[in-house]
């Protein structure tokens, strides 16, 4: 997959992405935590509500049946957008990425807790070399794994806010959780409320890959994102949530050449039993990521059918594109199709069995 374009997201506002947890299943208004990346299925869902608006859902509904054919080349695929800070890309930890029998216990947790690791690191793990754990190099609350070049790279990105030790104020995000209230009717009370905020630090932001079928299906997504950066993506878009300007970046995916595996960027619906089948063959590692949520037009407001998908940074078994599916998830009596997108954006994966080496 080399024929791409990179986007980089630079965000004006504060940003909630919520995602389905155990309070938005006990009456919370579900709201207290936040994402700190898009995935690809609500970014892709957050540019067809912008394409409905903007031009007209007929148009809409014609390029969502391209998807529906048995086509090896769909109108558009994308990546989750992941962080970026400067010119360092981050990439979702493989989760086949293992540390050796000798790593101590406390170095076993800490390479648990990396999310996301720089793209000098992914490539050494996509092409099978030797990498280094050195548990000095995790910023960002130890959530992010980069080089030494690299940290030495972002100590631009220093915030005074962020923890005693000089290490742990290398921040790429943080996140808030800000009070709300809730205006009653008359005789009703109000309703204080909750919601969790990410906030990015200079000159980072959210990078994506896309992939387009035409020159026109690509000016139409650029002219698309324009608009959704100023509505805003995510959730609490009515205070002001999730605003952004977009650009065009160089960045190289890294790859591995003629492997049996892969580690996807985007979550993932299979196809078919049988694709699912063959995706959990060999040496693999995935997690799987409930999708579900509300949907809502005018006079009705229900809650979506729940689907699990692979998440980024799945290890499965190469198979020929596209692996996914555009799922409909219509709720029981709704008036029209609810898709959501869940292609993989494959990354060839070599020697996923070698332990990674750790720095005492």
């Amino acid at each position: 997959m080399e024929d791409y374009t990179v986007y980089r997201l630079r965000f004006k506002t504060q940003l909630h992405l919520g995602r389905a947890t155990g309070a938005a299943q006990t009456g919370s208004l579900g709201l207290e935590k936040t994402e700190t990346y898009i995935p690809a299925d609500t970014l892709f869902s957050a540019i067809c509500q912008t394409w409905a608006t903007f031009y007209d859902t007929d148009s809409l509904k014609k390029f969502l049946e391209q998807y529906k054919e048995d086509s090896e080349t769909l109108p558009f695929m994308l990546t989750s957008a992941f962080p970026y800070a400067d010119n360092v890309y981050f990439f979702p930890k493989p989760l086949t990425f293992r540390e050796s029998k000798d790593t101590p216990d406390n170095a076993k947790k800490k390479i648990k807790k990396v999310r996301f690791i720089s793209e000098s690191i992914f490539q050494d793990i996509v092409s099978g070399n030797s990498h280094n754990f050195d548990k000095d190099n995790l910023i960002n609350g130890e959530n992010v794994w980069v080089s030494a070049d690299e940290k030495e790279q972002l100590k631009n990105l220093i915030d005074e806010d962020v923890g005693e030790d000089k290490d742990e104020k290398l921040c790429i995000w943080k996140t808030a959780t800000r009070p709300r209230v809730t205006i009653g009717a008359q005789n009703a009370g109000s309703e204080i409320w909750h919601v969790q905020t990410v906030q990015f630090n200079k000159n980072c932001g959210l990078w994506f890959a896309a992939k387009f079928n035409s020159d026109a299906t690509k000016q139409k997504v650029e002219t698309l994102l324009r608009v959704l950066g100023d509505s805003g993506i995510g959730g609490e878009r009515n205070a002001g949530y999730g605003q952004f300007e977009f650009a065009k970046a160089e960045c190289k995916i890294p790859s591995a050449e003629d492997s049996a595996q892969f580690v996807t960027l985007s979550p993932i619906c299979p196809k078919s039993s049988e694709q699912l089948e063959h995706l959990l063959k060999g040496d693999i590692a995935y997690n799987l990521n409930p999708v579900t949520g509300w949907v809502g037009s005018p006079g009705t407001h229900k809650k979506r059918k729940k689907v699990n998908m692979f998440a980024e940074g799945s290890v499965l078994n190469s198979y020929d594109d596209p692996v996914g599916r555009l799922i409909d998830l219509i709720p029981k009596d709704y008036p029209h199709p609810i898709y959501r997108y869940g292609y993989a954006w494959q990354v060839r994966i070599n020697d996923t069995s070698k332990p990674v080496d750790v720095v005492s």
